[in-house]
């Protein structure tokens, strides 16, 4: 009866991911007119600031690959660097076109444990340090933005809906932020009592966090940027539409998307550009919308990567 009630559960989330994925495509570009617009603006898109936004993401996987790599070896496993690319961007890929939230992180420690079979727990202690301290920074940054540009942010209704939307998910979030930095910051992380409930696990995360912090802004200022050169290569986005615009509303896009509502956030992800960068930055909605398509479609870029990665391994393994 379990079994059968957890494959319920599996396709009722994923018709809501569908339906929440076609519905918010829908909202954005069912208008004949709006594509019009967008047909034109990718006819007419800047070559060079597609480049350079192929650029800045590409910063963001060797990142994240520095990073993972640091909280391998804080968990003693030695993985050489390009193996730990590939495997990254082979999870990219499972996340990016699979259903589900861990299909990346699970084949992440499946390559993991064929290289080091005796340090499951480790290995699996840092892919799930890896996707705890992405998630809080991305909550960090958002509150951060929100903090900054609250007047900005609050100029019509609609983005201040969005702003209170984020602030209630930033609750739980931020306090484990306040949490870590605090016990890495004054040096506490070693001085909790010994009998303390998951004392290892906030030890190892103060250990994480202290090797994350030191590229934790350069890795996400390259995502979000990547996403401005997506809007800058559409030339109806430029006026009035500037850097530390998109800087602002990206923490907010993020936090939202990553909710499991929707297939990698697509559909979401355009529903909030359209109303974020229309309303606060004057950009015309369908304009905005197809920059939060092409952001998106310059980080499956990478993602396809992952998948020749991918069938390659396979290859090399049969051999």
């Amino acid at each position: 009866m379990a079994p059968r009630a957890d494959t319920l559960k599996r396709v009722g989330i994923l018709l809501l991911q569908l339906l929440v994925t076609a519905a918010g495509l829908c909202y954005v570009f069912h208008d004949p007119q709006k594509r019009e617009q967008i047909a034109l603006a990718l006819k007419q898109a800047d070559r060079s600031w597609l480049l350079l936004g192929w650029l800045c993401y590409s910063a963001v996987e060797l990142l994240a690959t520095v990073r993972w790599q640091l909280l391998l070896r804080i968990q003693g496993i030695t993985l050489g660097w390009l193996r730990a690319l590939a495997i990254v961007m082979i999870g990219l890929f499972f996340n990016m076109f699979l259903p589900g939230l861990v299909g990346g992180d699970a084949v992440r420690l499946y390559f993991v444990f064929k290289r080091a079979p005796r340090k499951k727990t480790p290995a699996t202690l840092s892919v799930a340090m890896d996707r705890i301290l992405g998630m809080l920074a991305i909550l960090f940054l958002t509150g951060l933005s929100v903090a900054l540009r609250f007047h900005w942010l609050s100029r019509s209704n609609a983005t201040l809906q969005i702003v209170y939307l984020v602030l209630g998910l930033l609750g739980g979030g931020c306090i484990g932020v306040a949490l870590l930095f605090g016990a890495v910051g004054l040096g506490f992380s070693h001085a909790l009592p010994k009998r303390m409930p998951f004392r290892s696990v906030i030890i190892e995360s103060a250990k994480a966090l202290e090797v994350y912090g030191a590229h934790l802004h350069l890795m996400h200022i390259a995502y979000y940027m990547s996403f401005y050169c997506a809007a800058e290569a559409l030339h109806g986005a430029r006026p009035g539409l500037s850097a530390i615009d998109v800087l602002s509303v990206m923490p907010l896009v993020n936090t939202i998307s990553a909710l499991p509502i929707s297939f990698g956030g697509v559909g979401v992800r355009e529903t909030l550009f359209q109303t974020l960068l229309g309303n606060l930055a004057n950009v015309p909605a369908p304009i905005a919308a197809v920059s939060a398509s092409l952001g998106f479609a310059i980080q499956a870029s990478w993602g396809l990567l992952g998948a020749v990665a991918y069938l390659l391994s396979q290859k090399i393994s049969r051999r």
